[in-house]
């Protein structure tokens, strides 16, 4: 299952020094479709973070509406699932309960739970893991159980915020292929937030790029490669020229948007 995402002039503030407020986002609008795999792009401080919140239901914008599969999102629910950095799991859970945590929680019975978790973590390359805690796991290890985790709930829409920044280059590589097969397989909306301009186009099937002060779209990208993707694909170089081209004509207008990098990542 899956489900649309649209945002329509979102704006989102916060307290800031002196009683006043900060504008993080203003007049975002936005529409993933249903199945869809976008990622955003763009400088620390522009937003990326406050409108997976926004889809997610942790917060409520200040102008404008969010809506998933049609709904106006009013709170969190087991339709959207988050991803972060970190995977966040109970350490003192087994591989295998830490995946089936959430299905748990919903009431999911005990047998489709283990048929569950024995089918996500295979998926994942886990299953000789179930009986570890996260502290006998690699940093690659741990993200894909967080990543078994999420899948496993059969989320509508699935929002991952920077989930491989932290992993070595290697193990990085090896999930993006992973990710783009575990998609495929659940069919569910993504929406990937990340700093960098190569992973965003080695993944998604559209690229949207947001400028800070405050963040606001400043145009999208169609990706129209072959799956699966590496960054290291000169398609991928190739089309990441076209993001960068894309920032690069957003800071000389005075946009005020920082240059991405040779190495795919944008300038702070």
């Amino acid at each position: 299952m899956s489900a649309s995402v649209v945002l329509e002039d979102v704006a989102q503030a916060f307290s800031g020094p002196g009683g006043g407020t900060r504008l993080a986002l203003d007049g975002v609008s936005l529409e993933v479709a249903a199945g869809e795999f976008a990622c955003v792009v763009g400088p620390s401080g522009c937003g990326k973070s406050t409108l997976l919140d926004l889809v997610a239901g942790h917060t409520r914008p200040l102008r404008g509406s969010v809506a998933v599969g049609g709904a106006p999102v009013a709170g969190p629910g087991a339709d959207r699932v988050m991803v972060f950095q970190e995977p966040a799991l109970f350490p003192w859970l087994s591989v295998a309960d830490n995946v089936g945590f959430g299905l748990k929680q919903t009431g999911v019975s005990a047998g489709e739970r283990a048929a569950a978790v024995s089918h996500w973590l295979a998926r994942v390359g886990l299953a000789e893991a179930a009986a570890l805690h996260p502290h006998q796991l690699s940093g690659g290890m741990r993200q894909r159980a967080a990543l078994a985790r999420a899948f496993a709930m059969r989320p509508q829409v699935l929002l991952m915020d920077e989930p491989f920044s932290a992993l070595d280059a290697p193990a990085r590589d090896r999930l993006h292929v992973d990710l783009q097969d575990l998609w495929a397989e659940a069919g569910t909306t993504v929406v990937f937030v990340t700093h960098n301009v190569r992973e965003a186009v080695a993944l998604g099937d559209r690229v949207v790029v947001l400028a800070s002060g405050p963040g606001r779209v400043i145009g999208e990208v169609e990706v129209g490669l072959r799956r699966p993707r590496v960054v290291e694909s000169t398609t991928v170089v190739g089309l990441a020229q076209e993001v960068r081209r894309l920032l690069d004509a957003a800071d000389q207008l005075g946009i005020g948007t920082p240059r991405v990098g040779r190495d795919g990542h944008v300038v702070i």
